[in-house]
């Protein structure tokens, strides 16, 4: 890093600003904000998805879908003024259980099992068992739902809906709030094993702020355990441009923690996971591969979805991060981190 550290003064009017700019998004027009989408989308893509699995909650796909079975779990689906399925490009091959669909391209080869469509493109080879209204041609397809020559109001609301919020601005300023919270947890590892030791603040934030060293060690590591302590959400940033996680959560904390814990990996491209994963992704440069289950929600770049997305609603608390701290302040728990897991790893070298 060249010149000098920034001061706590400059840290503190940089934080400010941020604030600002993150409510200012988060509300213009008519928009979710961050912790809205949070809560309502079990899984955002501002690219194209590919899908051999299934999604339980609500899905927003900004590119193209192919692919996928959506919406399994309707009835605990968060109310929202969204179909249970937005595309804004084509859908393919995609199977909608519940609360409708809105698609701003084509729909072929599909199955919408229950709520109102709303087809800005062309309509083949589906079948439609809500009413669904198509702006283009209709081929090889069955409207047991019924054709209203008109949308109804709630499919109005639905294609309103659509359009209403800037998924990648609004999901890239939580980012960048929390990348910038101050650590206030660490993190030890112990062999193979990684516990997160979550020391939350008067809110129950605790942060967890990881450079590319601390982000390597940790992902090596073949279990992760969390103390929790009084935290009752917990915040995980990361630097690295590229992760592979396989490590088991101990204990089904993985289903257990789900809902409160977001992982940040703002400066990532490329996010593999080979196990079952607890907490949200916030990934909103990534291509994200999920060959298991993920307990929790998705919000990423694109993906391959090669496991299940399960609903675990997030409901912690992300206006509450801890102010960012003093540069030094900041590097001092990566450091702690990082010479901890080399320690232990010099004293097994010297022990072998």
């Amino acid at each position: 890093m060249s010149g000098r550290p920034m001061s706590l003064l400059a840290l503190v009017a940089a934080a400010v600003s941020m604030s600002f700019a993150f409510s200012g998004s988060a509300h213009a027009a008519t928009g979710l904000t961050g912790t809205e989408i949070l809560q309502q989308f079990n899984l955002v893509t501002l690219g194209n998805a590919n899908s051999n699995s299934h999604v339980d909650g609500r899905v927003f796909v900004g590119g193209n879908l192919t692919g996928g079975d959506m919406v399994q779990h309707a009835s605990s689906t968060a109310a929202s003024n969204y179909a249970g399925l937005t595309v804004l490009g084509n859908a393919t091959n995609v199977k909608v259980n519940g609360l409708g669909a809105v698609i701003g391209g084509s729909l072929s080869n599909s199955t919408v099992n229950t709520g109102s469509s709303y087809i800005s493109g062309n309509v083949s080879g589906s079948n439609l068992n809500g009413p669904a209204y198509v702006v283009g041609t209709k081929s090889g397809s069955n409207f047991n739902g019924g054709q209203p020559t008109t949308p109804t109001a709630l499919m109005q609301t639905n294609q309103a809906a659509s359009t209403s919020t800037n998924f990648g601005a609004t999901l890239q300023a939580v980012s960048d709030k929390l990348k910038v919270a101050g650590a206030n947890s660490t993190i030890s590892i112990s062999g193979n094993k990684a516990t997160f030791n979550a020391v939350g603040n008067s809110a129950g934030v605790a942060v967890f702020n990881l450079d590319n060293a601390a982000s390597a060690a940790l992902f090596a590591a073949g279990e992760f355990s969390f103390s929790v302590n009084h935290a009752t959400t917990i915040i995980i940033n990361s630097s690295v441009t590229a992760a592979t996680i396989g490590a088991n959560f101990l204990g089904g904390q993985a289903q257990s923690l789900g809902s409160a814990i977001i992982w940040n990996f703002y400066n990532a491209t490329s996010i593999t996971t080979n196990a079952q994963f607890g907490g949200s992704i916030l990934a909103t440069h990534a291509t994200l591969t999920n060959n298991q289950n993920i307990e929790g929600g998705v919000y990423v770049n694109s993906l391959q979805q090669n496991g299940e997305i399960h609903l675990q609603a997030f409901n912690g608390n992300i206006s509450a991060v801890p102010e960012p701290q003093a540069y030094a302040s900041m590097l001092g728990g990566l450091a702690l981190l990082g010479f901890t897991a080399i320690r232990r790893r010099k004293k097994g070298q010297d022990l072998g």
